[in-house]
């Protein structure tokens, strides 16, 4: 069980790192520096929790990882339509 919610975990905080990076990019163009600083900080805390899974050794983790950021940034362009 613990595994599972590591698991879902890593999806869930690789998909919020990437929608986030994408609506920051978007606000550092539209020159909305409080709501990109803001978005910043999440950037920040899902790198470390990267970083965690890395150190750990944790491989589904980062695997899946990686298949949340790439949902992520896909659902943020494609919201932009």
């Amino acid at each position: 069980m613990r595994q599972a919610i590591i698991l879902l975990a890593a999806f869930a905080c690789g998909f919020v790192y990437d929608y986030v990076w994408a609506r920051t990019v978007q606000c550092v163009q539209l020159k909305k520096a409080v709501l990109a600083a803001n978005l910043g900080i999440v950037l920040y805390i899902c790198t470390l929790m990267a970083t965690v899974m890395v150190v750990e050794k944790c491989l589904w983790a980062v695997v899946l990882y990686g298949i949340g950021n790439w949902l992520g940034v896909y659902l943020a362009v494609r919201g932009k339509k």
